[in-house]
């Protein structure tokens, strides 16, 4: 893994970049999108790699395993001005699984130690104050924890303190071990691209220095 801190830099940059200013400003955003996505693609290997694959504790969110791995995508967008950005996300909810990978962050960085409450729509109807205010009450959590707490179908105890968890990165380990490599990787789909667009590009040399 690359130090986090550690410096480098890439020959052949500022080359690339006066042929690229010879291109149509709507080409020279869309070769940089393709040229950002091909770097941020190394680095999201990195990340799927880094993530351990095991059954998940319940499918209650269209859990299994991998679908944390298979949340981490990486997706390139041209701004207005000609402003290219890509990046890498990992979560959310995956359409074609139907997975909820709520928790990717706190597999990242972990989680403090939390109390764990019931789920509104877990909660029961309580008929009395339903009937009193002509309107549909749940129970209170203090009449949850009266009689004992249940998280899904496990009966825990009247109160539920979760310690919290130790961060497992997998994001932050991809970028400090694949940064170089991305940074090579978009340069070398620039020069290709140039290339296809007419550009004689080749005797760019795209190299590395590490200053660290």
């Amino acid at each position: 893994m690359a130090e986090i801190g550690s410096q480098f830099s890439v020959k052949g940059l500022s080359e690339l970049q006066k042929f690229l200013d010879q291109l149509p400003a709507k080409l020279e955003a869309n070769v940089m999108r393709g040229a950002l996505r091909s770097g941020a693609k190394i680095i999201e290997a990195a990340a799927k790699a880094n993530v351990s694959v095991s059954p998940p504790a319940n499918k209650t969110f269209g859990g299994y395993a991998g679908a944390l791995r298979d949340s981490i995508r990486v997706s390139a967008r041209i701004y207005g001005g000609g402003r290219v950005t890509a990046s890498i996300k990992a979560g959310g909810k995956n359409k074609k699984t139907g997975a909820d990978v709520f928790y990717a962050k706190w597999v990242e960085f972990g989680t403090r130690p939390h109390l764990i409450s019931v789920q509104e729509d877990e909660k029961n109807i309580n008929i009395r104050r339903s009937v009193k205010f002509g309107r549909v009450m749940k129970e209170s959590l203090t009449t949850i924890n009266r009689r004992v707490l249940k998280i899904g179908n496990t009966f825990i105890g009247p109160t539920v303190k979760h310690p919290g968890s130790q961060p497992r990165p997998f994001m932050r380990p991809a970028l400090d071990g694949q940064a170089q490599n991305a940074v090579v990787a978009t340069a070398e789909y620039i020069k290709k691209r140039l290339t296809k667009e007419g550009l004689n590009a080749a005797d760019v040399e795209i190299s590395t220095e590490d200053n660290t």
